[in-house]
């Protein structure tokens, strides 16, 4: 059964540098016409980082719209040009200040899939090397093993969605 709808016509609301509103009018498959609003950009990459000690490398940081700090791993949006690879080797450098000798793609996921067409390439990153400091919206690097991790996410430090998925798929990458 095809339950696609028929877009009958597309704008760009308004723009920044990071997305766009975008309105679209579509005809469902049973004949209703209506609008919908959502948000286009052009993606982000998530990463989970192990240290050759096991451990994993994490990022606090402050998230304004929710005014509390975020207990995380590297992320952040694909640049106009740069493949999801790219990205994740760049974004991990900026906000941990390790560069990886090895990086995969373990998955793909839609960031928020009622309201926005960005999708998170997930990546797994070993061979880890330090190369710098973290930018500075980064408020601190983490070590954490797999079970502090678990307990953060249990206890609530570890709150976003993405976070939480990235390592969860990075647990199904390694069988813990």
């Amino acid at each position: 059964m095809n339950e696609s709808w028929q877009t009958l016509s597309e704008e760009s609301l308004d723009s920044n540098p990071w997305w766009t509103h975008v309105l679209r009018r579509f005809k469902t498959p049973g004949g209703s016409e209506g609008e919908y609003h959502f948000v286009r950009n052009g993606g982000a990459v998530l990463i989970v980082a192990r240290d050759e000690d096991g451990r994993f490398v994490m990022i606090n940081e402050y998230r304004y719209v929710q005014d509390r700090m975020s207990l995380s791993v590297a992320a952040g949006g694909i640049e106009p040009g740069e493949s999801p690879e790219e990205s994740a080797l760049r974004e991990l450098v900026e906000e941990t200040g390790h560069e990886a000798g090895t990086i995969v793609k373990i998955a793909e996921i839609a960031a928020a899939p009622a309201f926005a067409d960005e999708n998170m390439h997930i990546f797994f990153a070993t061979d880890l090397k330090k190369v710098g400091e973290h930018d500075g919206e980064i408020s601190e690097v983490v070590s954490m093993s797999a079970t502090e991790i678990d307990e953060a996410v249990r206890d609530g430090r570890i709150w976003d969605s993405h976070a939480i998925a990235a390592w969860y798929m990075a647990k199904l990458h390694l069988a813990l």
